[in-house]
């Protein structure tokens, strides 16, 4: 099966099983709120916060290890393949047992995190204790989806998720409604996981038998060597990216409130549903990537980075439109209108979720070409940027100022730093190519989106106001790109894919 195929056949399956789960969590949030309230929706999000915190604990090595098999499957080297597995293991073992150990260690200092405990909610450590078990044992099998990744059988672990995630939630829904108790939900959400690592280690374990022969070799030194090059880079990749994307319920929960916090988890996730299909994309597209990296040359890499720019920039730009839109239409008819953030608020969330989006074909491109050691510093900076701005913003505008510096701290920074690093030395040539088409894209996005924006505004109220809403959103924004980029090479490449004429190494 040719690269293209893979491709298509784990996008048909990961995106039908992540827009799935996005469905039955949005059905259980409905229900979450109805059942416990805002305060519980705000304990949520700040508990979500704290374990991605805590996640520092995996030190970059799945990213590391990932791109350390790229090779060896792609040349059938099972020996290797073996050691790296067994080592991935033994790793990701010792993680989940700190996840544990950290997380329920913070256990007495909660208080710290809030600026106003709720009284009205029994159980917080246990509450709080139960959510970190979950995040836990996640790691203990993680290794054994990750190896589906990389042999482009990802639709497997995309069936398994959604088949449980299905049967958990009904399982969930009828535990809110019955008995109100977060408790039983959480435990639930634990039993899910077990189950859900436990279907994908066995059905890992069928498809590669040679994971169970023994005489297991050491790793090789000088792949050794590289791992523990990638993984000091990506420690510091890591804590970057923590400090600026998993602070903002903290935050907000601390300068702001605990209710605010869960108004604006509403957002991200609706947000989260946009970033389900983006991660689903990538990863159909990233093993593809990583094979094509191992194999192919220079010219190849850089046509197939412009096609998945281009791509990306149209599929970005869309969603941020439709987000912009559709934002408070959708909380008013899900939620209800007391759910709702400021304009200024919403229009930040929508901005920072396209420069970040943006970073995803340079992030997935660096990421399987193993280039993480030159910028291991950036992702410092732009933490200890974004977390000063933030706080100082914070205090003068509350979650307004909170989300203005994660966009400063992302300008600052990584917009440039990144594609210069990508482009040095990983497609070796000048990087004013990529930021003479991201100003392009920019341009077309913010032009397209203020006259979607107008028109939507003249739609009326209710269901049926916000179904117009959707198909001008479906129709205007996709006419318009089809429209300004018809004629460019990338979109030739893209008509070709459509209809299963093109091939990402093409």
């Amino acid at each position: 099966m040719d690269a293209t195929k893979h491709i298509r056949k784990n996008l048909k399956f990961i995106l039908a099983s992540e827009l799935l789960i996005a469905a039955l969590k949005f059905v259980s949030r409905r229900v979450f709120v109805i059942a416990m309230g805002k305060e519980y929706l705000g304990l949520n999000g700040l508990f979500a916060d704290i374990l991605s915190m805590l996640s520092l604990a995996e030190l970059g090595f799945g990213v590391s290890i990932t791109y350390s098999l790229y090779r060896p499957v792609a040349q059938e080297d099972t020996e290797l393949i073996k050691s790296l597995v067994r080592l991935y293991r033994r790793v990701y073992h010792v993680v989940g047992w700190a996840v544990l150990a950290a997380g329920l260690a913070l256990t007495p200092f909660l208080d710290l995190f809030v600026k106003e405990m709720p009284e009205s909610i029994p159980n917080i450590p246990l509450i709080y204790a139960l959510t970190v078990v979950n995040t836990g044992v996640s790691y203990f099998w993680s290794y054994k989806s990750t190896l589906l990744f990389v042999y482009q059988k990802k639709y497997i672990d995309a069936a398994v998720r959604a088949i449980v995630a299905l049967l958990a939630t009904g399982a969930q829904v009828a535990a809110l409604l019955l008995t109100h108790s977060y408790v039983y939900y959480l435990c639930i959400a634990i039993a899910a996981t077990l189950v859900q690592n436990a279907v994908i280690s066995v059905e890992t374990g069928r498809l590669y038998p040679f994971l169970r022969e023994g005489g297991v070799r050491s790793v090789p030194a000088k792949v050794l060597g590289d791992i523990r090059r990638n993984v000091g880079a990506m420690i510091l990749h890591r804590v970057g990216a923590v400090a600026v994307f998993s602070t903002d319920n903290f935050l907000i929960s601390k300068f702001v409130g605990i209710e605010t916090t869960g108004l604006y988890s509403n957002y991200v996730m609706i947000r989260g549903l946009l970033t389900v299909v983006i991660n689903a994309i990538s990863n159909a597209v990233m093993p593809a990537l990583g094979n094509l990296t191992a194999t192919a040359g220079l010219e190849e890499k850089r046509t197939a980075f412009r096609r998945l720019n281009f791509c990306a920039a149209w599929l970005f730009g869309w969603m941020s439109i439709c987000l912009w839109c559709l934002y408070d239409p959708f909380i008013d008819l899900w939620l209800g209108k007391g759910y709702r953030l400021s304009l200024e608020t919403v229009l930040l969330i929508v901005v920072n979720f396209y420069m970040t989006s943006m970073r995803v074909p340079v992030a997935n491109t660096k990421s399987v070409m193993g280039l993480f050691w030159d910028e291991r510093y950036k992702s410092i900076f732009e933490a200890l940027v974004n977390l000063a701005v933030s706080i100082v913003l914070a205090r003068r505008w509350g979650i307004t100022g909170i989300l203005a510096g994660t966009l400063i701290s992302t300008a600052s920074m990584p917009f440039w730093i990144e594609p210069l690093g990508l482009y040095q030395h990983g497609l070796e040539q000048p990087a004013h190519e990529y930021f003479i088409r991201y100003l392009l894209h920019l341009a077309v996005t913010t032009t397209v989106g203020a006259a979607t924006k107008l028109l939507c505004g003249i739609m009326g109220g209710g269901i049926l106001g916000f179904a117009w809403r959707v198909l001008l959103c479906a129709a205007l924004p996709n006419a318009a790109f089809l429209a300004i980029y018809w004629k460019t090479p990338e979109m030739s490449f893209l008509k070709r894919l459509l209809t299963q004429r093109g091939s990402i190494e093409e």
